[in-house]
């Protein structure tokens, strides 16, 4: 397919998006969040500006993005239905964080509110931010399944590929909060950082082997079963079905070049996934660096990402190239 810019972006800034809220999410739910609740609202924050900035970039391809609302009444099923309305209820639980988290640099208010809620604050964080942190990476699973359930196109049609749209949301999310904690002064926790490189490691086998079933994968049919003769009997087109090419060609005939695609292949794995793994065992052998090694783990990550996401349009041909 023909890759639209504005979907890439919107797959890449809102996955790293939900990911951090993921995480987020996750640390509130087992009471591991910062002390700091400038970075707790700040960290929310950069969370919801990729996740708004996403999905704002992604009504850019649409012929009539006021009717995008509409989509929205279709979740029982629709995979996108499902996909906006999980990420419309996504914003509830966050910016009831916002709100509790903001609270804190209002002393009047902060003060009342600590003796109406005394002990019990954290344990609405808790609940809130598990809330905040499931609805977002449900959000991801939709959209992976927004392009898995396509079985007019068979790369994409595959059991793989949800699982590689939330691993790669949660390894991002969770470079860019190592990120975070070194600019806001913390020190990195070791064990996150060993869990994120191994998350970056499974992320290039996933991608290996989707990128090898890619390689191998078939429509599945041929043009004799289109017009009812047996599979095996050869059919030749006398003349192509349009002299110039049309909509369908351009968006669902793309072409890669194999030794391009390859190239492409090697630069994803290497700036998306090698080299952020390497960065951040320079956080282990220097941790005084970590704002600058985690700095360049999540420029590079960015970068690789941008190229995995490109070929995954790239390399997906639809059946309707029978035809032609």
């Amino acid at each position: 397919m023909n890759p639209a810019y504005s979907v890439i972006l919107f797959t890449v800034l809102s996955g790293v998006g939900y990911g951090l809220l993921a995480v987020l999410g996750l640390s509130c739910l087992f009471s591991l969040n910062a002390v700091s609740a400038l970075m707790n609202i700040s960290v929310l924050l950069i969370s919801l500006i990729l996740i708004t900035a996403g999905l704002v970039s992604s009504t850019s391809h649409l012929g009539r993005p006021e009717r995008a609302w509409r989509a929205l009444s279709q979740w029982r099923t629709s995979w996108l239905s499902r996909e906006g309305v999980l990420a419309v209820l996504t914003y509830v639980p966050a910016l009831l964080l916002v709100l509790i988290w903001g609270i804190e640099f209002v002393p009047e208010i902060s003060v009342l509110w600590a003796e109406l809620f005394k002990d019990e604050i954290q344990n609405y964080i808790s609940v809130i931010g598990g809330v905040a942190g499931l609805f977002a990476i449900a959000t991801v699973f939709c959209t992976g399944q927004i392009y898995a359930s396509l079985r007019t196109i068979p790369a994409w049609h595959y059991s793989l590929t949800t699982p590689i749209y939330c691993v790669l949301s949660i390894t991002s999310g969770l470079l860019l909060w190592i990120l975070l904690c070194a600019l806001f002064g913390y020190d990195i926790n070791q064990i996150i950082t060993l869990i994120t490189i191994c998350m970056l490691e499974a992320s290039l086998i996933l991608k290996w082997v989707y990128w090898r079933y890619v390689d191998s994968t078939e429509f599945g049919v041929t043009k004799a079963d289109a017009i009812g003769f047996e599979t095996q009997t050869q059919v030749l087109n006398l003349e192509p079905a349009n002299q110039t090419k049309n909509y369908l060609m351009r968006e669902m005939g793309y072409h890669v070049a194999r030794k391009h695609a390859l190239k492409l292949r090697r630069y994803a794995a290497f700036a998306g996934f090698i080299m952020p793994a390497l960065f951040l065992l320079l956080v282990f052998v220097n941790p005084g660096y970590a704002l600058v090694f985690s700095f360049g783990a999540i420029i590079s990550l960015l970068f690789g990402l941008m190229v995995e996401r490109w070929l995954f349009f790239a390399e997906a041909k639809h059946i309707v190239t029978l035809y032609y």
